[in-house]
């Protein structure tokens, strides 16, 4: 059990790193002063609680903790069913982190005002704005919890 819930926390990991970093690219110069989360350099009049590198490297440390764990609970025999609905489950949670860490760092808000459309690989998929996000880390919960017990 320890490895599966250091799996879903390694997935969780990597997409707020991802947030705070992808955001901080986006931001103003202001954010990128102002936020509380992430910083060009430690101690020299910004605000953020790690530096752009730090953030990277928890970035790192998701990617290659998923990748290891992976392996482990391969080794473990754990079901494919089982692995797989721990990493949707994880996934779901860590793009609503993304997105709360993103915006935050971005907009000063952890909520897109209004809904919206990402634009990927040439495809217009619509997403939606303000507190109906909340439904990703709900779903993924109740996806970890049909992991575990089914």
């Amino acid at each position: 059990m320890i490895l599966e819930i250091l799996f879903c926390l390694f997935i969780v990991l990597y997409w707020v790193s991802e947030g705070v970093s992808e955001g901080w690219t986006w931001a103003n110069k202001t954010r990128q002063k102002k936020n509380k989360l992430i910083c060009l350099h430690m101690g020299k009049g910004h605000a953020g609680i790690m530096d752009y590198h730090a953030w990277r490297i928890l970035e790192n440390l998701g990617i290659w903790g998923t990748v290891i764990l992976s392996v482990l609970l391969g080794y473990n025999d754990i079901p494919f069913k089982k692995f797989f609905f721990l990493g949707l489950g994880s996934l779901l949670i860590g793009t609503c982190l993304y997105e709360f860490a993103l915006n935050y760092v971005n907009k000063n808000t952890i909520w897109k005002p209004i809904d919206f459309k990402w634009h990927i690989l040439g495809y217009d998929i619509p997403w939606w704005g303000g507190k109906r996000v909340l439904a990703l880390p709900i779903a993924g919960v109740l996806t970890i919890l049909y992991a575990i017990i089914f």
